[in-house]
């Protein structure tokens, strides 16, 4: 299920809805002043990746 970002028109108020369908946003309210219709946003997003072949290495030096 996909997460859209609203932000509402009267009190500027971002928020973040898990929803089934694009159409289910018709009938949202804002979750601070519980206006109609917040307007969907852009969401930004970002994605990374895991570097396997670091050259990072844990040694210790000591005398036992």
């Amino acid at each position: 299920m996909p997460i859209y970002e609203y932000e509402c028109r009267e009190c500027k108020e971002r928020f973040e809805v898990l929803q089934l369908s694009k159409n289910d946003g018709d009938t949202l309210r804002c979750p601070k002043c519980q206006a109609d219709k917040p307007q969907r946003v852009v969401s930004l997003f970002s994605s990374g990746s895991i570097n396997k072949s670091s050259n990072t290495s844990c040694s210790s030096t000591g005398s036992t």
